[in-house]
């Protein structure tokens, strides 16, 4: 079995006291990695898939800090408030990898970039060149099973606003992950809310902020009372995943 622990959306800023739509978001990071050192760590993989930061690239010295001390290779990918070559530049180092493809076991976790420089209001898109990549990815680890990382949700989530800001070549992706029957799962985040549903046999999971939530199947962006939280996936030798949600339920700060 291989555990990956994934966290998402920390919304980080260089004043440790910021908060955004109410919630403090260092604080509720830091109680999340303390709920995961005291139930799930040691893992095999820690995966953060995007808007690790708020638009702030001083920030991403603080996250380096939080992450390195865990003992875990740690995979990283950008989002829309990201600061791509700022964080490459500050993660390009043990135990970070900044995108690529990862192999554990008997599985390959492919991380794909979603942030483009022209997106106008936080939408994503992947482009050839990272969807050929994907294909590649794919074509050389066909004898494994696959998770596949991304921050943007790939299909509709039955928000509006939330899908009008999703991955806009996400039909082009779709067709790429049909193409290749060992992916088991694709995961993200971006949407501040907990997902899981089955499109044929591949599983997609969307995962909640390490912060602030998003009400499900609202059309606007009307702010939940659920708590910080981040996802476990124990990713099975046979292909199997068991995930579930861990919320931090009566968190305050």
């Amino acid at each position: 079995m291989v555990r990956l622990l994934q966290f998402t959306d920390t919304h980080l800023m260089a004043d440790p006291a910021a908060s955004l739509r109410g919630v403090r978001t260092l604080p509720s990071l830091e109680a999340c990695l303390a709920r995961a050192r005291q139930l799930h760590l040691p893992a095999d993989l820690i995966a953060l898939t995007g808007d690790l930061v708020q638009d702030d690239p001083a920030a991403y010295g603080t996250l380096e800090l939080l992450f390195d001390r865990l003992g875990t290779p740690v995979l990283v990918i950008p989002g829309n408030h990201d600061v791509p070559d700022e964080l490459e530049r500050r993660l390009s180092h043990e135990p970070f990898q900044v995108g690529g493809t990862r192999v554990v076991g008997n599985w390959a976790i492919v991380m794909l970039s979603s942030w483009f420089q022209d997106a106008e209001d936080g939408e994503g898109r992947l482009g050839p060149d990272e969807l050929r990549r994907l294909d590649a990815s794919l074509s050389e680890h066909r004898d494994r099973h696959v998770l596949v990382c991304l921050h943007h949700q790939p299909i509709p989530m039955e928000a509006a606003g939330l899908d009008a800001l999703g991955l806009q070549d996400s039909h082009e992706f779709l067709a790429v992950i049909a193409g290749h029957p060992q992916v088991r799962a694709v995961v993200w985040g971006h949407a501040h809310q907990s997902l899981d549903v089955f499109r044929g046999a591949v599983r997609f999971l969307c995962t909640p902020s390490t912060c602030m939530q998003f009400t499900p199947r609202d059309p606007g962006f009307v702010v939940d009372d659920r708590p910080p939280g981040y996802r476990v996936l124990d990713l099975l030798d046979d292909g199997g995943i068991a995930t579930e949600v861990v919320w931090l339920e009566g968190y305050r700060q």
